[in-house]
C-alpha cells in the first residue's frame, strides 16, 4: 500500500531576511515620518522657494508666448511685507497698463501669489540682491527692468537673488539668459 508523505512545511511563515527587511524598511520609513509630524523648521522656506520658482518661470513662459510690447509680464516683491506675485493676470486688449502696475494682486492664485499675512504667519522674511522690486520678462524670457534693459547682468557673475529667510535660508537665482533656480 502506498503511504503519503508529508512534506516540509517550509512555506509557512517567514525566512529571517525576510524579517530583517522588513524591520529595516519599517525603520527608514519612521524615521523619515518622525520629522514631519514634530515641528516644520525649515520647510516654510523651501515651499515658498518652490512657490517663487513657479510663479517666475509661469510669468517667464507667458512672455515668451505674447510678444505684445505694450504689457508687462512681471512678478513684484514686497520685501517689507514679504509678499511676491504679479499685479494682475488680466492680459485683454485695454489693460496693458495694469500689468505694468507694481501693486500684487492678491486674488491671483496662490501657486503665482503669496497673501502678506501668510508668509508673515510662517515667520519667512523675503529680500532681493541687488535690491530691486520687481523682475519682468521679455518675449526671449530674459529678465528686464522697467526700462526694458537686461537685468542680472551675468558680468563679473552676477545674478539676481531672492532670498527666503525663515528658520532657514534658503534662494531664488535668476540669470541673465532667464534660467531661473533654487541656489
Amino acid at each position: 500500500m502506498l503511504t503519503l508523505q508529508h512534506y516540509s512545511y517550509r512555506h509557512k511563515g517567514f525566512t529571517l531576511i525576510e524579517l530583517i527587511l522588513v524591520i529595516i524598511l519599517i525603520s527608514v520609513l519612521s524615521v523619515s515620518a518622525f520629522s514631519r509630524f514634530f515641528g516644520t523648521s525649515g520647510f516654510s522656506e523651501y515651499t515658498y522657494q518652490a512657490r517663487l520658482i513657479s510663479a517666475l518661470r509661469n510669468m517667464q513662459t507667458r512672455a515668451m508666448h505674447d510678444t505684445r510690447d505694450e504689457y508687462c509680464f512681471q512678478i513684484n516683491f514686497y520685501s517689507s511685507n514679504a509678499a511676491f506675485g504679479p499685479p494682475v493676470l488680466n492680459y485683454t486688449t485695454g489693460s496693458a497698463s495694469d500689468t505694468c502696475l507694481t501693486d500684487i494682486d492678491f486674488n491671483n492664485p496662490g501657486y503665482l501669489t503669496t497673501s502678506e499675512a501668510e508668509m508673515a504667519d510662517a515667520e519667512v522674511s523675503l529680500s532681493t540682491l541687488p535690491s530691486f522690486s520687481f523682475i519682468a520678462f521679455n518675449s526671449l524670457g530674459q529678465p528686464v527692468d522697467g526700462a526694458g534693459l537686461l537685468a542680472c547682468d551675468s558680468e563679473d557673475n552676477k545674478m539676481c537673488k531672492v532670498i527666503l529667510t525663515g528658520k532657514k535660508e534658503v534662494s531664488v537665482c535668476i540669470e541673465s539668459e532667464g534660467y531661473i533656480h533654487a541656489c
